[in-house]
Order: C-alpha cells, then structure tokens, then sequence
C-alpha cells in the first residue's frame, strides 16, 4: 500500500476545508493544497508548510483539538493515537470524508478492525491491511 491509495481516493472529491493530522513534512498538506483544498495542517514539528495553514502542535498532550463539525475531509495518514478518533468522527461534517492509516505492527500498531469500529456505519470509498499497514477511506454519510 502506498501514498497512491490515498491520491487516488482523494481526486474525485470537491475540494472543501481539510485538517491533515500529524502531517510531517506536508506532502499530502501540499498536494491537496495544489488541488484547491483550504488546508489547516498539526504536527509537532516546527516546519511551516507553504501555501497551508500551520499549527504546530503535540497531539499526543492534546495541545489541538478537532472542532466538531467543521471539515470536509479529515487526513491522519501512518499516524495512530487511538484517542484521537472519537475527535475525528465527529470533526467531519456529514458527506465529508476521513483518510487513516497506521502501522500494523511496534508500538503504535492498529488494524483495519480498529478503524472500522470506530467509524461505524461510514462508506468505505477504500480500505486494506497487509504486514505492514492498516487504511480506511470513508464517508459520513449525509443525514436526512
């Protein structure tokens, strides 16, 4: 599995208001940016990301919390901090989206599994596991 799961999910989608949690260097905070996205992107890391609006904060110390109901796309990419879901799932407005992925093994291992429950009833637009790597790719459903 590769960043190409991500861009490829990610292309069709209206760009809108995206957080790119633990976003590192930027490289998925710059190409949605390059899109048309509205990119507010945390890390720890004291390395401003250009053309994107950086935070820099220590998500494990809660030093960022995700608002509800403000963004369209939520991006946590080889990032796992089990806590940080339940923020997540609720930051997203209905029909918006999220894009997650961790390790599957060390100490921050998580599973596909572990996604799933805690994005219940959210449509899979692509999800996958192997030795190395768990991903979902879902959608909020729209409420009616």
């Amino acid at each position: 599995m590769t960043d190409l799961i991500l861009t490829s999910a990610l292309e069709g989608l209206q760009p809108g208001n995206v957080l790119d949690l633990a976003a590192g260097a930027g490289r998925h905070a710059k190409w949605l940016a390059e899109r048309g996205w509205n990119v507010t992107a945390v890390d720890l890391l004291n390395e401003p990301i250009s053309g994107v609006r950086y935070i820099q904060a220590d998500l494990e110390k809660h030093e960022y919390r995700v608002a509800p109901d403000a963004w369209d796309l939520i991006v946590c990419w080889l990032y796992w901090q089990p806590d940080l879901l339940a923020e997540i799932a609720a930051g997203v407005r209905a029909g918006g989206v999220v894009a997650l992925a961790g390790k599957t093994e060390g100490r921050f291992a998580t599973s596909l599994a572990n996604y799933r429950q805690a994005f219940p009833g959210w449509t899979e637009l692509a999800s996958g596991e192997n030795e190395t790597r768990a991903f979902l790719i879902a959608r909020k459903e729209l409420i009616d």
